[in-house]
């Protein structure tokens, strides 16, 4: 946890899964209370759902949410941010901090879009972050004071691990950490089936599948492990271990895996690019 409080209240502006997973990640953490968060919803159902299972104080006015924030994270869809900060612009107030979390829409088209008297953030946490365990990066615009950063980078350290990168550095996160969680149940979902297809019963094969990668992972966590290291420790050479992943190089897991990077990398920057152009179109 960074040494700096997180300045309340927090406000989420839209409550779909990210939002949800930050509020829970932020609640388990213990430095927020629910009086610290408002988040804002479109629809009364979802607004009650989020406010009988976490307590938080909801609203559908997000003009209102935004007035005395400490920190307002924008966690609606690409397609719905532009009209969110037009909205909200007029209730911004000096010395806030407005923190983005779309992956799709750039600095400068935030800084563009929001009053020159807020600092502007890029955030993006992935799903992780609910059980205090999500790596967010983070980077900051032109206009960022060093308050906004330590704000920011409070209320992403109550939720795992913030890292300060360029933007450039951003969108290649996405391919990593932001689709990687995914690629990794895949992977243990394929160990899994891999069991079933040597006898396992499917139950007995997915546990051993998902314990297998949580014990795998909290070597990993212990300080000063490497992957390499770890390996050399479970692969012998000659051994069982060290055919296996012999067997994955030959099938291309190494390219696989690169492809899937670089897919997600290059579809992010496509739909930057297509923003961009669409925010310097006037509506």
């Amino acid at each position: 946890m960074a040494s700096h409080s997180i300045p309340g209240p927090v406000v989420l502006l839209g409550g779909g899964k990210i939002a949800e997973a930050l509020i829970q990640g932020l609640l388990r953490s213990g430095h927020v209370r629910p009086s610290d968060l408002r988040v804002t919803v479109r629809r009364p159902e979802r607004g009650e759902e989020l406010r009988s299972r976490h307590g938080v104080h909801v609203l559908m006015d997000n003009a209102q949410a935004v007035r005395g924030a400490g920190v307002v994270l924008l966690a609606v869809r690409q397609a719905q941010l532009r009209e969110l900060m037009a909205v909200i612009s007029p209730a911004l107030e000096p010395g806030q901090t407005v923190v983005s979390l779309s992956a799709d829409v750039r600095l400068a088209q935030l800084e563009a879009a929001l009053p020159s008297c807020v600092s502007v953030i890029r955030a993006l946490p992935h799903t992780p972050v609910r059980v205090g365990a999500g790596v967010t990066p983070l980077t900051a615009g032109t206009r960022a004071t060093e308050a906004a950063r330590q704000a920011t980078e409070s209320v992403f350290a109550a939720t795992g691990r913030p890292m300060w990168m360029t933007e450039e550095a951003l969108t290649v996160c996405t391919g990593v950490c932001g689709t990687g969680p995914a690629y990794v149940f895949r992977f243990v979902e394929t160990l899994a089936q891999a069991a079933m297809a040597h006898g396992m019963e499917a139950v007995e094969a997915a546990a051993l599948a998902r314990e297998t990668l949580i014990g795998a992972a909290k070597l990993l966590a212990e300080p000063g492990a490497t992957t390499p290291r770890l390996i050399t420790e479970i692969a012998t050479p000659g051994g069982i271990t060290e055919a296996g992943l012999k067997a994955m190089d030959a099938h291309g897991l190494p390219r696989v895996v690169g492809e899937a990077v670089s897919v997600a990398i290059q579809r992010t920057r496509e739909r930057a690019d297509a923003n961009a152009a669409a925010y310097n179109t006037p509506k």
